[in-house]
């Protein structure tokens, strides 16, 4: 789901009342916003200020008066013009398009507007053969991609059908979108039951709902998990949507999901070759209390080390969670076939398989990451269409 667009409102010129440190525009339908003078000024797009190809910013603010105000401002049809009095810093003067100055009201309500609202689900809500997108159109027209990575952005899940049964073919999609994100696992890993393993995503056991490495400090973000082979009895896969789990926790037990998004808890993935530890906490919220995502994984917690006073609410609600997590309700289940590629928000989504005997046959999956910011920029890219990103 596409971040709302949203035009200035009305066809007759906004109106300006100034004081001493800000002006506000109040538009034709009466909205207001408050713009401070210096950020009027630090936002100026003139050559002088802005770099005209790299747009970033060229301004030297230390030689910009913290009390600085317009010498002179002018109104038209296509925006707001300011001149500025002399100081340290070189300005050809400041122009703000009246859709600019709509789209970046600074108020809270007008940010969280901004925002993308993405769409939660249970099992029941969803047809998976609405998420499926080929490689062919994957990999050869942007219109594939772009339907590809909006169905992650939005639902946290997306199926890529008929890969090549290639070990290439994983991190050929993945570096479609980006840069593959290595890990202490190295720029890819096999999924398959093998002797001595160093991980239980290595073995024939079932593994519960669980976000992957929540003992890094920055958790992998989108996650690729290509079918080679799945001929094994059993082994079906699970996912669950965090953000309809939490959204259930806040409504039917809030002093459990108040817990659970406070109380930073320890993560922990050891083996002869790594030790990596991390602490956050199992609910991941923005600043406005919105579901960024969840470090639920029960196999890498602790040893929970939390005040005394907090660990008894912890495991109640670390085990309300879990009970949620396994609701049937909650689980998408279904089977990979070769040439299926599970692609997935693991911030978001939470993932599981059913046990399998792999005495019946061989299951093998091929996996990778790409970072959650970099299948965005894709995204907004391929949203753009060639259009100029520098707007003023």
């Amino acid at each position: 789901m596409s971040r709302p667009h949203m035009s200035a409102p009305g066809s007759s010129l906004p109106t300006l009342e100034r004081d001493k440190i800000g002006l506000s525009v109040i538009w034709p339908d009466g909205t207001r916003a408050w713009f401070h003078n210096y950020w009027l000024r630090e936002n100026c797009h003139c050559p002088l200020c802005t770099h005209p190809q790299a747009w970033e910013r060229t301004l030297d603010m230390l030689a910009v008066p913290h009390d600085i105000a317009p010498a002179e401002v002018i109104v038209d049809a296509s925006g707001l013009s300011l001149t500025w009095p002399a100081h340290d810093a070189p300005c050809e003067g400041t122009f703000y398009s009246w859709d600019w100055l709509w789209e970046n009201r600074t108020e809270t309500e007008a940010r969280r507007a901004r925002k993308t609202q993405r769409t939660s689900w249970r099992a029941g809500e969803l047809d998976m053969d609405s998420y499926k997108v080929s490689h062919e159109r994957v990999m050869n027209t942007d219109a594939g991609l772009l339907e590809f990575l909006e169905h992650i952005d939005d639902i946290g899940i997306a199926i890529v059908t008929d890969m090549p049964n290639t070990h290439e073919a994983v991190l050929g999609l993945a570096a479609h979108i980006s840069f593959v994100e290595e890990s202490h696992f190295g720029r890819s890993f096999e999924v398959e039951s093998k002797p001595d393993p160093e991980n239980l995503a290595y073995t024939s056991h079932s593994l519960p709902p669980h976000n992957d490495l929540p003992s890094r400090t920055q958790i992998p973000g989108v996650q690729f998990l290509h079918c080679r082979t799945n001929d094994a009895v059993g082994g079906e896969s699970i996912m669950v949507d965090s953000l309809s789990v939490v959204k259930h926790m806040r409504e039917h037990h809030p002093e459990y999901y108040e817990a659970l998004s406070r109380i930073p808890v320890q993560f922990n993935s050891i083996a002869d070759s790594w030790h990596i530890l991390n602490r956050g906490p199992v609910i991941a919220l923005d600043e406005d209390g919105d579901i960024i995502g969840t470090r639920m994984h029960p196999a890498l917690l602790g040893p929970v080390d939390v005040p005394p006073e907090d660990i008894d609410m912890f495991y109640r609600a670390h085990r309300k969670m879990m009970e949620i997590c396994v609701d049937p309700d909650m689980q998408l289940v279904f089977r990979l076939g070769a040439g299926d590629c599970q692609v997935f928000d693991n911030y978001r989504i939470m993932h599981a398989r059913r046990s399998f005997d792999p005495s019946t046959g061989h299951r093998h999956l091929h996996g990778c990451y790409v970072t959650s910011d970099d299948m965005r920029s894709r995204l907004e890219v391929l949203r753009r269409k060639g259009a100029d990103f520098r707007k003023t």
